[in-house]
């Protein structure tokens, strides 16, 4: 059974197969949708997912390290221009909430790609 989904959140989630831009394998992702339509149901769930590939100087990233309560084996990016919705029996895992800063900077970071 999956893991209960909430916004804010990262989770493994398997994302196979990789296809062209789109990331595969079992990846950490952060969900983006908000709560109100996660508690709606519907079978979808908004993410950005992250990778452990550093680069700097990147403003459609967003740089994340793992701690007490985000639990990540490595410092991560959340890549925020690979916007996807996937299923939610792909949600394998719960990894722990983001920080609410770290969160406000990945929410302003989604504003910013879609010009919003």
């Amino acid at each position: 059974m999956p893991p209960e989904i909430k916004f804010g959140y990262c989770y493994l989630v398997d994302m196979n197969p990789p296809r062209k831009s789109k990331p595969g394998k079992v990846r950490p992702v952060i969900v983006i949708e908000s709560t109100d339509v996660l508690q709606a149901g519907s079978p979808g769930v908004v993410i950005v997912p992250l990778t452990t590939q550093i680069r700097e100087g990147n403003i459609l990233r967003v740089r994340i390290e793992a701690s007490a309560l985000l639990k990540l084996e490595k410092e991560s990016d959340v890549l925020l221009d690979q916007v996807h919705t996937v299923d939610r029996t792909l949600f394998l895992k719960e990894l722990g909430p983001l920080s609410p800063e770290t969160m406000n900077h990945v929410t302003e970071g989604v504003r910013f790609l879609l010009g919003f």
